[in-house]
């Protein structure tokens, strides 16, 4: 037997800054260890300022091409 934690949510998509940021919270509050925490934040930074540059190259080109 595999014992899990897991946390189901329903994200309401008209509000998602609110949602999002109430998953994130539930998640760190579930995880006792301070460096995981941590670490768990930095991974998120790293992803969102991921998505944020590929988007941003996506509008500079969209703006190129016009």
């Amino acid at each position: 037997m595999q014992a899990r934690n897991l946390l189901e949510c329903t994200i309401d998509l008209t509000q998602p800054l609110p949602e999002l940021t109430a998953v994130i919270s539930a998640v760190l509050s579930a995880l006792p260890d301070v460096d995981t925490r941590l670490a768990v934040l930095h991974a998120l930074e790293d992803r969102v300022t991921t998505a944020l540059l590929t988007l941003e190259d996506e509008i500079g080109e969209e703006g190129v091409s016009k």
